[in-house]
């Protein structure tokens, strides 16, 4: 946002306090190590999780555990943040992932009051009983019509995953405008490698599903096709019949070459994108790191969301991974990069 960044000073300092507090390589390795779950939360309970822990019942209670640490930085934010409005922009993909649940519950007669996630900036019940009365009046235009549109092609095709790909489009579509509109390069181009590094992955899933068929993959693209990236719907289309090989070597010298090459030739051997998907987060992380030498603005800030949101994902797969038995060398090969 243009204007005196300086306003930005206490919550920066906030969240650099903040930010030591981040779990390191270390503690996640003995996390990875512990003989199972409960191990594994105890070692959690020595870091500043130690009161969350505490109060879990299970070891198969720590996703409210997670889930509560989203919303604490949520209303962190909204204290410090000089333009919580701006912020905001960054906690709307929960209230996105929240419409999808609502949406297609509805059509599916399933209650998900459950699955809803309070780190959004609608209240779970507000946006319930707005999608009860198929009213989006309170979310910006983008997202609105959106909701409405995927409602509407529920209830006429019964194909949930239209619902996904409207909602996702219009997310994106409006953190693009914005970001824009505010001047914020920074972000808006961490939105633009976001977008990027999805319709690179939906690229080879679309190739891998029609089987060769070019036609029908380009007829498919344009309907997954995210706005808001550098690389063009076009760029996409006109290399539907490469091989993937030469996909990744035109993007070799590009800022994402490196996960694109690496990515495919795990998706090549094991026909899986786990790899390209830990690779592009890693990416993500290693983007926003870059807001270290930012003393003033909002960027340290959105850095911050994304490095806690990273740790949750840490301690979820490290969980589900002791949880079901996995051997440590199988849940480390999942994990993403640290943020301390």
């Amino acid at each position: 946002m243009n204007g005196d960044k300086t306003e930005y000073a206490y919550s920066v300092a906030r969240v650099r306090a903040l930010e030591t507090g981040l779990l390191d390589r270390g503690k996640i390795e003995r996390m990875v190590e512990a003989r199972d779950a409960a191990e594994a939360l105890k070692v959690l309970g020595e870091t500043p999780y130690a009161a969350a822990v505490g109060q879990l019942a299970s070891v198969y209670d720590y996703e409210s555990m997670l889930r509560r640490e989203l919303v604490a930085v949520r209303a962190l934010f909204w204290k410090i943040s000089p333009h919580p409005e701006l912020t905001d922009l960054f906690f709307l993909k929960y209230d996105v992932l929240n419409l999808k649940l609502l949406l297609k519950g509805r059509h599916l007669g399933q209650k998900t009051d459950d699955l809803l996630v309070a780190a959004g900036t609608i209240g779970p019940e507000r946006l319930a009983a707005m999608a009860a009365a198929d009213n989006w009046k309170e979310l910006p235009a983008e997202l609105a019509a959106a909701a409405h549109q995927a409602g509407e092609a529920l209830a006429e095709e019964g194909d949930p995953q239209l619902v996904d790909t409207l909602l996702d489009k219009a997310y994106y579509a409006y953190l693009t405008r914005v970001l824009g509109e505010q001047g914020e390069e920074f972000l808006r181009a961490l939105v633009s490698l976001q977008v990027d590094l999805t319709n690179i992955k939906t690229f080879v899933r679309v190739r891998h599903v029609v089987g060769g068929d070019a036609a029908r993959a380009r007829a498919l693209l344009p309907r997954f096709f995210l706005p808001g990236g550098r690389l063009a719907l076009d760029y996409f289309l006109a290399q539907v019949e490469e091989p993937l090989p030469a996909f990744a070597d035109r993007l070799a010298k590009d800022a994402l070459g490196p996960v694109v090459g690496e990515g495919i030739t795990a998706w090549q051997r094991e026909k899986s994108l786990t790899r390209y998907e830990k690779l592009a987060d890693d990416f993500l992380l290693a983007y926003v790191k870059k807001s270290r030498l930012i003393a003033f603005g909002v960027e340290p800030l959105v850095a911050y969301l994304m490095a806690k949101e990273n740790e949750i994902k840490l301690i979820r797969i490290i969980m589900v991974g002791k949880i079901n038995g996995l051997p440590a060398a199988e849940i480390r090969e999942r994990l993403r990069d640290v943020y301390a």
